[in-house]
């Protein structure tokens, strides 16, 4: 008995030149300010599942972002694309005292001659200057 297939020919894909030189055929030929036809966007999101988004939307002179919503929804991944991010949470960075010492120098004079000088090195943590100096303010009201 003498099997029979069937003989499908292999998908070929259009190469990054070949769709590059569609579009520019495309653009010689085209009406001003006239939409992109579909068949060169499909091509486009074709190619970016051999090639970053990035680097076809550069050589096919395309919107970046209108390129990557095509394949995206070539793919059926649009709506989960922000659900792919991962959740680092609340990171809190303390880096401690600052690598050189500061100084810092305020000086202030109340309308009714009281004086008032405040000098810091490095960070002042055990007091709020900010707090000492409305409290220096309302002292003659």
């Amino acid at each position: 008995m003498r099997e029979t297939r069937s003989f499908s020919p292999p998908v070929v894909r259009p190469t990054l030149e070949v769709v590059r030189s569609h579009f520019e055929t495309w653009r010689k030929r085209r009406r001003e300010r006239s939409r992109i036809p579909e068949t060169l966007w499909q091509a486009a999101a074709e190619l970016c599942k051999e090639y970053p988004v990035y680097e076809v939307s550069r050589s096919l002179r395309l919107n970046y972002n209108g390129l990557k919503y095509r394949v995206l929804e070539a793919t059926g991944e649009r709506g989960r694309v922000v659900e792919k991010r991962p959740d680092f949470g609340f990171v809190r960075l303390d880096l401690g005292a600052p690598m050189t010492p500061t100084e810092c120098w305020v000086e202030m004079e109340a309308p009714s001659g009281a004086r008032m000088r405040m000098s810091f090195k490095g960070i002042p943590r055990e007091f709020d200057p900010v707090q000492m100096s409305q409290t220096f303010w309302r002292q003659g009201r």
